[in-house]
């Protein structure tokens, strides 16, 4: 590594980022924004108002042409070929590697020298790390084993076939260890990508508004079918759900970032990510925070939603998959259903697509004839009681995964030594068996409710021995 070409001070990078991005013709940044150094509060580089800001007033403006994507790329004009058959994604990925392979000779290295290299995004947690997680969906979407073997797939012969096109990587790519040295550097680019980067749509003229992206979806979307980008000064901006005030809009030909309310001097100036649980704050960003507590889920997969329906209406597979067909007819069908966090003061909900889905499932052949042409807007009355059974026994199912229960991580939280990562998995499994808790406060209120209106008292034994 070519070490002296860093600027290694954290403000000297701030600087000469800067200095770089108010050269590049068509860039406007208005005088009363600055970047700030938030270390202490543990948020790296952040934006903040060195004057009062009003609400729709131009922050910066940052024209297309300097926005870090395939086109614009020196990898596209030197060997366009290499990209051509690369989803958007992968291509992204590979255009990065060559900037940040040219280090001074890239266009974007003042840029590039100031994002991050070191993260705590899911995707490097090691498998200790991430048995504190045990119980939570999240796991299951971090996507490492596909992600490697698309990169060996897509990008391997790329850097191997041409090594001297990455600069100061060309070596490691020309060496008997290229595919480590390659998902290396992919995986960092990956991450920034995911945590950093914009979707943007070509050839648009009109004024749009976008957010993140949320990272490889392993499409096979070819990359100039739909722009990924990474817009300079954009993602120095830090996010907050609550107090969000500025949101990026891409127009005819610029990237523009606007004040969403009055802005106070000595404020920080926040984007937003969108309603996102912490589960996925900490898996696409690396980090967690209360603010986004309210958007906590608990996924349920369609599988445990079968199966627990099929204690109580025991059908055979052409039946089962009828059932699903009609919830597919009634647009209740879905790969997994969430429990959300009520909102504060509200009682708790139950998503109508996973109560509707549970009551075809649960349906006789003559309600199934009849909801065949007549889609219920709420179950069946004499379908109300086996239904709360089924949904205890997956919020039941739900709760057993957790290793911990909602005490012992909440004594956790209270020991101080508790940190890092550890304590951020805590954080993320103890909000989603708080909304487990709550649901299955509700459904025992139901479950005791339909007894009394029944008078008499109904377990889980009865409803085995009749089909629904």
């Amino acid at each position: 590594m070519a070490t002296d070409t860093y600027i290694e001070d954290f403000e000297a990078k701030s600087t000469d980022f800067l200095q770089w991005l108010r050269q590049q013709p068509g860039t406007t940044i208005s005088p009363k924004i600055q970047i700030a150094d938030l270390r202490e509060k543990h948020a790296g580089r952040g934006v903040v108002a060195v004057e009062d800001i009003e609400e729709d007033e131009e922050l910066f403006s940052i024209a297309h042409s300097d926005v870090l994507t395939v086109q614009n790329s020196g990898l596209h004009n030197v060997k366009p070929a290499m990209l051509e058959h690369l989803d958007a994604w992968n291509s992204l990925v590979l255009v990065m590697i060559y900037e940040d392979g040219l280090e001074t000779k890239s266009r974007w290295w003042p840029y590039l020298n100031i994002l991050p290299r070191h993260f705590d995004t899911l995707i490097y947690w090691s498998p200790e790390e991430l048995a504190e997680l045990q119980g939570s969906a999240v796991v299951d979407k971090i996507g490492k084993k596909d992600a490697d073997m698309s990169f060996k797939k897509s990008l391997l012969p790329a850097v191997t076939q041409d090594p001297q096109l990455f600069g100061r990587h060309a070596q490691a790519f020309a060496g008997s260890d290229a595919e480590n040295a390659l998902l290396g550097l992919a995986h960092r680019m990956a991450t920034v990508i995911m945590a950093y980067g914009f979707d943007l749509e070509s050839g648009s003229t009109s004024s749009s508004e976008y957010g993140e992206d949320d990272g490889a979806d392993g499409s096979s979307q070819n990359a100039y079918e739909l722009n990924k980008g990474m817009v300079p000064l954009a993602d120095l901006f830090n996010a907050d759900g609550d107090l969000n005030n500025a949101h990026l809009l891409q127009q005819e030909n610029s990237m523009t970032m606007i004040a969403l309310k009055d802005i106070r001097k000595g404020e920080q100036i926040f984007n937003d990510f969108g309603q996102l649980p912490r589960s996925d704050l900490l898996r696409r960003y690396g980090y967690v925070t209360d603010n986004y507590k309210k958007w906590d889920v608990v996924e349920v997969d369609i599988e445990d939603v079968v199966q627990a329906a099929g204690e109580f209406n025991k059908l055979s597979e052409k039946r089962k998959e009828d059932r699903l067909e009609l919830a597919a007819d009634w647009d209740v069908l879905q790969d997994g259903y969430d429990l959300t966090r009520p909102m504060q003061g509200m009682p708790f909900e139950f998503d109508r697509a996973l109560v509707l889905t549970i009551t075809a499932l649960l349906s006789e052949d003559e309600d199934f004839k009849e909801a065949l042409e007549d889609p219920p807007g709420r179950p069946p009355s004499h379908l109300r009681m086996p239904l709360a059974l089924v949904l205890r026994k997956i919020i039941s199912s739900r709760q057993s995964a957790y290793k911990t229960t909602i005490a012992e991580d909440a004594a956790l939280l209270e020991d101080a030594t508790v940190q890092g990562r550890r304590r951020m998995a805590i954080e993320v499994r103890l909000g989603e068996k708080e909304i487990l808790a709550l649901a299955s406060d509700e459904i025992e209120k139901r479950i005791v409710k339909y007894q009394s209106a029944n008078g008499e008292e109904q377990d889980v034994s009865q409803f085995k021995r009749r089909r629904f």
